[in-house]
């Protein structure tokens, strides 16, 4: 009976600096599979780099376009799993630091 209170605290730690930030990479990595299926990045790699041409122009003005646009592409894509990632290492370093943030404004 004496243990009950312990027991509480330490769920309530695993709780917090594990269940949380598992629950923030888990949706981060939700986040990241929607944009996946939204830009596309594997496919739109692959055609970037074998230079296939876009709108099925097949001269030499259509590869390059191709090539130019999905460079762009890549590129966007590239940043916004990036902010994304970020956004999600944020979340769970802000929510780690939560109590010590607490303290330090309670002084």
């Amino acid at each position: 009976m004496g243990l009950t209170p312990i027991k509480e605290v330490g769920r309530f730690l695993t709780w917090f600096f594990a269940v949380v930030p598992a629950k923030i990479f888990a949706h981060t990595k939700s986040l990241l599979l929607t944009a996946e299926d939204i830009f596309q990045f594997g496919a739109n790699l692959r055609l970037w780099l074998a230079i296939e041409p876009l709108f099925g122009d097949y001269n030499w003005r259509g590869r390059l376009i191709g090539f130019i646009f999905r460079g762009f592409r890549v590129l966007a894509t590239l940043i916004v799993y990036l902010v994304i990632l970020l956004i999600g290492l944020v979340a769970a370093l802000l929510w780690w630091m939560l109590p010590w943030l607490i303290f330090t404004m309670i002084k």
